[in-house]
């Protein structure tokens, strides 16, 4: 079994393969027993019931597009069991399937390749650079109109005449902080780079 899957998974993978694998294979089997004897059934009471009519009843039982009546036979019995058992194999393998397929999304992240077009990076550089720069006019738009980033002074700030010294030079830098935000191309808040920082 492990010989089928080369070295890329575990050996818990490779049992958790192997489990779903059997738990499908004898839902099927049992969709084929349990349709087979549910399709005899179906044709038996259809039968009996058919039998059961009068003749003139019976005569009007007919296929579309043909002029003979209805007939139970053996080759009539024959296609339900078959028909029956095709169908609930397939029903059975089919809900089993979807309930086990939970144990094997882990396996399907094994060698995945996180491959993106040159279309979708772009896309997502463009959608960082525009959060960004929203972030940045949010903080531009608080400073502006006088609130703070935090919430110490309740988002508001005294009149300048009511400020100190000290508080109206701190006005002042927010002021600053404010404008270099606005800008694009300054990459950060500190003015000992220039508002820039050198690649690594």
């Amino acid at each position: 079994m492990s010989r089928e899957f080369g070295d890329t998974l575990s050996k818990d993978d490779v049992k958790t393969i192997a489990d779903v694998r059997r738990d499908i294979w004898t839902s099927g089997f049992k969709g084929l027993a349990y349709g087979s004897a549910g399709g005899y059934i179906l044709h038996t009471l259809i039968r009996l019931s058919v039998n059961s009519l009068s003749e003139a009843s019976r005569g009007k039982l007919i296929l579309p597009g043909s002029d003979k009546p209805i007939r139970f036979s053996r080759n009539s019995a024959f296609f339900s069991v078959m028909a029956g058992g095709a169908l609930g194999s397939f029903l059975l393998a089919t809900t089993t399937g979807k309930n086990k397929v939970h144990h094997m999304h882990d396996i399907f992240e094994i060698g995945k390749n996180e491959y993106k077009t040159p279309y979708q990076q772009a896309y997502e550089n463009a959608k960082r650079m525009q959060r960004l720069l929203s972030r940045r006019r949010t903080m531009s738009q608080r400073l502006t109109e006088g609130h703070g980033l935090s919430d110490s002074h309740g988002g508001t700030w005294l009149a300048e005449q009511d400020l100190s010294d000290d508080e109206r030079r701190r006005m002042e830098r927010r002021m600053g902080m404010a404008k270099r935000l606005e800008n694009p191309n300054i990459h950060g808040l500190s003015d000992s780079h220039g508002g820039k920082w050198k690649e690594s």
